[in-house]
């Protein structure tokens, strides 16, 4: 099953559970891997990948279809323009 992007284009208050979890603040400087897999989709087409390293030496990766990554990037860009 492709994963799903729950885009949120205002994120002030986007997530009130997270303050009953600890979370981990990756700041300022830290570096997110993004790589693409041509064929990282069942069906073929090519998927994205996301890298978090976080402090005590654990990885996070997330991956999504390009598809749904570009469809959340062209709504940003709907919203806010695109960065110059």
């Amino acid at each position: 099953m492709a994963s799903v992007i729950d885009l949120k284009l205002d994120g002030d208050g986007a997530w009130p559970d997270l303050m009953d979890k600890g979370v981990i603040h990756l700041g300022d400087g830290t570096t997110i891997g993004l790589c693409v897999l041509p064929g990282g989709m069942t069906s073929g087409r090519p998927s994205v990948a996301f890298r978090l390293d976080l402090p005590d030496g654990q990885v996070v990766c997330a991956e999504a279809s390009w598809r749904v990554l570009a469809t959340a990037v062209r709504a940003i860009a709907a919203r806010y323009g695109w960065p110059q």
